[in-house]
């Protein structure tokens, strides 16, 4: 049997869909990349757990790819299967002041719903597209606060289907970083949060949300901040001070908004991205004597 028939198989949750030769272009923020072989929507746990055990068995590659709002994916594609969480795998329960959030809930919808309820600690995360799952891996935060700092523990599943449940400290949260994606997926988390009033929560959230929108780029395909900030620095004062904002190559280009930032402003390729992040990079330590690290996620480079 071929693993795409196997795979098939396994699921079969109305919620849930599978798509093969699925261009995930359109499944990222970037709005760049080639097909997968195979796109899962996975709504249930014992699908997941089944695609874990699927995946050790006929050795396929599997890529947690979330909404993708951090994601260069390569032009030819992704030779494996792309899974984004939903349903039952995006809930979420409020009890008090501790919150149980499944990976696959939006960040936004995550940071209205805690404002709503009088919850403090979310604010920052309005104005980030991306799921709670890929929060906590790369730890995502803004305005000097980090998801991992809200964290009381993290649920992961491993190779075999089965689910762990790590502590805070276990997750090792540091800037923009953690231990979580030596995981097959993190399936969700639980947050504890500082109760408060309702309209500060909100006009806090809604002032940073708008600090967003006015400093950097809002509307134009990219994925989000591009390099991280070098200690005690800012990788989008480096970018301005090298004369890059506005630079281009192919489709892709620095955003004049705000340096950190590549746009996709005319059917940009990942060769172009990945070209103007190499200048970016070669300027940036010619005229400064720092070298740019990226933050962005890279799916089907070799």
């Amino acid at each position: 049997m071929d693993w795409k028939d196997a795979v098939s198989e396994i699921i079969t949750q109305p919620s849930s869909r599978i798509r093969f030769s699925e261009p995930l272009a359109k499944h990222t923020h970037f709005g760049i990349g080639g097909e997968a072989t195979a796109y899962i929507e996975v709504s249930t746990m014992s699908e997941l757990a089944a695609l874990a055990r699927f995946h050790k068995q006929w050795d396929v590659p599997v890529a947690i790819i979330g909404r993708g709002s951090n994601l260069l994916v390569s032009d030819t594609g992704f030779k494996g299967i792309s899974i984004r969480l939903v349903g039952a795998l995006a809930k979420l329960e409020i009890n008090g002041n501790v919150i149980s959030v499944g990976a696959g809930l939006s960040l936004p919808r995550l940071s209205k719903t805690m404002s709503r309820h009088g919850l403090s600690g979310l604010e920052f995360a309005l104005g980030i597209p991306g799921s709670v799952g890929g929060a906590l891996i790369m730890n995502a935060g803004a305005w000097g606060s980090s998801f991992g700092d809200v964290v009381r523990n993290v649920t992961v599943m491993d190779d075999s289907g089965e689910l762990i449940t790590l502590t805070h400290d276990e997750a090792r949260f540091e800037y923009r970083h953690s231990s979580l994606d030596t995981y097959f997926c993190v399936t969700g988390a639980t947050l504890a949060l500082e109760s408060g009033d309702v309209d500060t929560i909100t006009e806090r959230m809604q002032t940073l949300f708008k600090q967003k929108t006015e400093t950097q780029p809002f509307v134009e395909e990219n994925a989000g901040c591009m390099f991280k900030n070098p200690p005690d620095d800012s990788a989008g004062r480096l970018i301005d001070i090298s004369g890059l904002k506005g630079y281009r190559i192919g489709g892709a280009e620095v955003s004049t908004v705000h340096g950190n930032f590549i746009l996709n402003i005319d059917n940009a390729t990942a060769e172009d991205v990945l070209k103007l992040v190499a200048y970016i990079q070669e300027q940036v330590r010619e005229k400064t004597g720092i070298s740019l690290q990226t933050e962005v996620k890279r799916l089907g480079f070799d």
